[in-house]
């Protein structure tokens, strides 16, 4: 077994990574260059966007705060970085032929990172990423002359059938192959929501059930490739590297607490007491370099390698204290009030939620629409009510029930490291403080993602207190309202009866 550090074994390495210019492929991006400097090279494959190649790409993404340390420790850090075009949908990744033959003569390393992550997508666009794409992937990993470690990152919402997600492969109810050649037959335009309903089970949407059937697919190589799986929870903003709070994008619960903190979303359904599984997005990243390092150091073997990465059960976390704490610490860090007074509850009645959805999110929405539209301006609240009601949707499955995650072979991960890289490459030995998560996340939120400075919390705070002091008065108002409102009705109501007994008694008589 190889007794090198972990940096000692990247030194002098050729990396691919799939998915580099997504929110994790930046930060293990900036981890290797930071941390194993004696890195040779590292290919990032990416699609040209926006009329943007690849190159461009990586170049606005340097220039992102997420790498600012990292260049003041060597400026010339992005040398080893090489762009190459590359897209999971295409044949043969769409890679030019000189660049996949320099991929396959060099690289000893493949983090393939390059997933379809929106949960609403449908079944062809799923299977095409996450499936035919992690297909594609092995299948050059196969050609490569040097690969000594091929890590595929998932998530361990996949396995949604059993009570715990131990850290092992679950088959599952469908043969990968047969879905992709079923996938290939359906025409674009074809109605497939019978047939994808059939073949989701117990899955509540296609991310969950094609990232099941892409492990399935990366175990049919372990014995001719060295691959190991590492599927990280709910994935929150950076707990330290390279500063707390990084985040580059709204998905999932940073989504949430935006819409919470802008006043926009005042009910979600959640069971308070249910457990949930994060993971900053550092502690899965560390994960992920390790797991690739174990699996190179490490000879044949019968059974894939796969790592829970997750708060488990040493972090007992439930979506009662996050909201709890969540709305503490917004309270002292506020974001730029939007629509409302930052507010909101959880339940698991969905009479009572759509109730306060309609009554609290909508009908505002509607009136602030009707406005704009009156004074010639360009509507939008509806728009956004429709964005938090379907990422809401999506989100349900996740919130309305427990999760419980085995982490035992990740935190393994450490056994072989000394004192001084278990700190490098943290993972269970950090206080994962729930507080400090929570306050990390908004500011990080607040600075990255809204371009909110730091220097605005005092205007933000002031904001805050006027609206708090609208919503008590505007509450308050209703409260007289409909109190006045319900005395006029008992007392109408007194007299209808005293008038119709009155009748009712001269009629007798």
């Amino acid at each position: 077994m190889d007794s090198r550090t972990v940096r000692d074994y990247y030194k002098g390495k050729t990396i691919l990574i799939t998915g580099g210019t997504g929110f994790m492929g930046k930060v293990l991006l900036e981890k290797l260059l930071r941390c194993c400097p004696g890195v040779k090279a590292i290919y990032l494959m990416a699609r040209s966007k926006r009329a943007m190649c690849p190159s461009s790409r990586v170049q606005e993404i340097s220039k992102l705060p997420l790498f600012e340390p990292l260049l003041k420790q060597d400026p010339d850090a992005f040398s080893k970085v090489i762009p190459i075009t590359g897209d999971l949908t295409k044949n043969n990744l769409g890679m030019r032929w000189e660049c996949r033959d320099d991929v396959i003569s060099q690289v000893q390393i493949v983090f393939n990172l390059g997933a379809s992550l929106r949960l609403e997508a449908d079944l062809k666009d799923h299977v095409s990423a996450n499936l035919m794409g992690t297909k594609r992937v092995l299948e050059l990993a196969q050609k490569m002359k040097n690969l000594e470690s091929f890590v595929h990152v998932s998530t361990v919402f996949c396995q949604c059938e059993p009570p715990v997600v131990e850290e092992r492969i679950f088959p599952p109810k469908v043969n990968p192959h047969a879905v992709i050649d079923l996938t290939e037959w359906l025409s674009q335009k074809e109605n497939h929501r019978d047939i994808t309903e059939k073949l989701l089970g117990e899955h509540p949407n296609c991310y969950t059930f094609t990232k099941q059937l892409a492990e399935t697919l990366v175990d049919e190589y372990k014995i001719s490739l060295p691959v190991s799986i590492v599927r990280p929870a709910i994935v929150t903003p950076s707990h330290h590297e390279p500063f707390p709070g990084w985040v580059d994008n709204l998905n999932g619960p940073i989504g949430v607490l935006v819409a919470g903190g802008k006043g926009v979303m005042r009910s979600m359904m959640c069971g308070r007491d249910n457990k949930s599984q994060m993971v900053p997005c550092d502690v899965a990243i560390n994960a992920i370099i390790l797991a690739a390092w174990k699996r190179s150091t490490t000879g044949p073997i019968n059974k894939t390698p796969v790592y829970n990465v997750s708060s488990g059960d040493e972090v007992p976390l439930t979506y009662g204290t996050i909201m709890d704490k969540g709305k503490e610490v917004l309270a002292k860090y506020p974001v730029d009030p939007g629509l409302w007074y930052p507010g909101g509850t959880i339940t698991t009645n969905k009479f009572a939620h759509e109730t306060k959805v309609f009554f609290l999110q909508i009908i505002p929405a509607l009136f602030i629409d009707m406005l704009l539209f009156i004074f010639g301006q360009k509507t939008f609240m509806m728009r956004v009510q429709k964005k938090i009601r379907n990422g809401c949707e999506v989100l349900k499955y996740f919130t309305m029930r427990t999760w419980n995650v085995n982490i035992d072979k990740t935190l393994s991960l450490h056994e072989r490291l000394c004192k001084e890289e278990q700190e490098i490459f943290f993972l269970a030995n950090i206080d994962l403080n729930i507080e400090e998560m929570m306050k990390n996340a908004i500011l990080g939120t607040k600075v990255y993602c809204l371009r909110e400075p730091i220097d605005t919390l005092p205007s933000a705070r002031k904001k805050l207190i006027a609206y708090w002091i609208v919503d008590k008065l505007v509450k308050g108002f209703l409260l007289y309202y409909s109190a006045i409102l319900l005395i006029n009705l008992y007392f109408w109501v007194l007299q209808f009866d005293t008038a119709t007994f009155n009748l009712s008694a001269v009629t007798h008589k």
